[in-house]
């Protein structure tokens, strides 16, 4: 081999060199997401459900016997669909709300009416309550009563649970990757959902950042939320 044929084999080396490290240089960095976690955690869960209005559902509510707020009860007719009626009872605690003002109160069943609305399909239920003050006739108010109760149950906040193609995943923490696990969902309240199976409690999931992951994705905790747990 002569020396000008070497000089072009090496320069063309060099120049297949440069090539491949600008490959290298050029090759994108491995996203990481910023996440928070949570713990999932045992709790009874109670199981509700609220009077029923024509477009929320948040039962509407109207005082009807405004003379009982002089007497200092209110009495309350709620609507509720005919299959949770069938379920209460008089006497039963009932949990009100004021929407005008957001105060709130136990009240209990006193009567349950034997008609049903055909145009709404539900059934007045009349609750009595103690005026806890500033509740006025006519006003707006939502009850709320339970109608069971989970003992329990393994919950998660809302957000650690993200909807994909084949169903419910939630994400597990694996050093600093992540585990996408299918799950299969239950009640959801006060930004707590209930997991019927492929989680336990004590397992940790992602909260803050989950929809933004796949199976495998590289993870980095915020220090100040990592591994906070849901109130029992």
């Amino acid at each position: 081999m002569n020396r000008v044929t070497l000089a072009v084999l090496l320069a063309g080396l060099a120049v297949l060199a440069a090539g491949c490290s600008k490959k290298e240089a050029d090759k994108p960095l491995e996203k990481t997401v910023n996440v928070t976690t949570a713990v999932a955690v045992q709790k009874d869960l109670p199981i509700t459900e609220s009077a029923v209005g024509s477009s929320t559902s948040l039962g509407v509510a109207q005082a009807l016997d405004p003379n009982s707020v002089r007497r200092g009860t209110v009495t309350i007719r709620l609507p509720f669909p005919l299959d949770i009626v069938r379920r209460l009872k008089i006497g039963q605690p009932v949990n009100l709300t004021n929407f005008e003002d957001g105060k709130k109160a136990v009240g209990v069943v006193r009567e349950i009416r034997p008609a049903l609305s055909t145009m709404t399909q539900t059934v007045e239920v009349i609750v009595d309550v103690r005026d806890p003050g500033g509740w006025r006739p006519a006003g707006s108010v939502r009850g709320e009563v339970t109608l069971d109760i989970h003992r329990n149950a393994s919950v998660v906040p809302e957000q650690a649970v993200v909807l994909r193609p084949a169903g419910a995943v939630v994400y597990v923490p694996a050093g600093d990757l992540v585990k996408e696990r299918a799950v299969q969902t239950g009640q959801l309240r006060d930004g707590e959902i209930e997991i019927l199976a492929g989680l336990k409690a004590g397992e940790t999931v992602v909260v803050d950042g989950a929809g933004l992951l796949s199976d495998g994705a590289r993870i980095t905790r915020r220090a100040a939320a990592a591994d906070a747990k849901t109130q029992p």
